[in-house]
Order: structure tokens, then sequence, then C-alpha cells
């Protein structure tokens, strides 16, 4: 019996120290630019902390006090088959999460994955795609699409 109290405890204590709750959410609001560049990217927003980034190994990185930051990252697309997969993980809990991701060249959506609680919008217009993606009180989010030459 003392074992199921120390356990409900355990539980219990598990979901008031959550990040949630402890107020350590973070934002991240960020735009990426994919264009005819093999493999390149441009990565430009407000994000709280950019540990959760693990795109982020490159030293083409300006990161401000203020939480600006500007990066070109070739490991965010990679080819793949007749196109291209972009993937955009992330670790932690954000209370805010808003990317937008800009692909110009021709291309078309051919499948994309989004972590359960995101919610997405995407459009093509003269050959360029758009995969907006948002969602609130998250853990470790991630999206990924594939396209190809439309």
């Amino acid at each position: 019996m003392a074992f199921l109290k120390a356990a409900s405890l355990a539980i219990a204590l598990s979901f008031l120290i959550s990040p949630s709750a402890l107020g350590q959410g973070g934002q991240l609001f960020l735009n990426v630019y994919v264009d005819g560049t093999p493999g390149k990217a441009l990565v430009v927003g407000n994000v709280d902390d950019i540990s959760g980034l693990p795109f982020l190994d490159t030293p083409d990185k300006i990161y401000e006090d203020n939480g600006q930051l500007y990066a070109v990252c070739d490991s965010l697309v990679k080819k793949e088959d007749d196109g291209w997969l972009l993937s955009f993980p992330s670790r932690g809990y954000y209370d805010e999460y808003h990317a937008v991701f800009f692909v110009s060249g021709g291309f078309a959506f051919q499948k994309i994955n989004c972590t359960e609680g995101l919610e997405l919008l995407s459009s093509a217009h003269n050959g360029s795609i758009v995969l907006d993606v948002q969602g609130f009180g998250l853990t470790d989010p991630a999206v990924s699409f594939s396209y190809a030459n439309s």
C-alpha cells in the first residue's frame, strides 16, 4: 500500500514540475526560406532559446540577446528520390510555436508531417509553396515535408 501511495505522489509531482507548470515554456516565431541553392535554407525570426534547435550546428548564424535569429543552414534540406525533404525538429516545451516555410522554384508538396497539436495551412502560387504551422503548449514539436518539381 505504501508503494502505491509513493507512486501516486511521484506521478502527481511530475505533473506539478512539468515545464509548462514551471512557466519555462518558450516561444518560437521563425520563417524558413528555401530557394534553388541545393540543400540550403535561411532561418529568420525570434526564438527564446536556440538550444532546442539541433539544426543550428552552423557557424553561419547570428543570435542576439533579444532572441533574434538569422542563420543559413545546410542541415534542414536533404535530397530524397525525385525531390527534397525538409525536416525541422525542435526540442523542449513551447508555449507558442509558429513556423512558416517558403519554397520557391516551381515545386509542389508531396507529403506533410507535423507533430500532433500543430495546425497547418499550405498553399501554392506561381511555383512557390508555403506551409504555415502553429500551435500552443507543445513538447518537442517537429515538422517535415517532402516536395518535388511541379
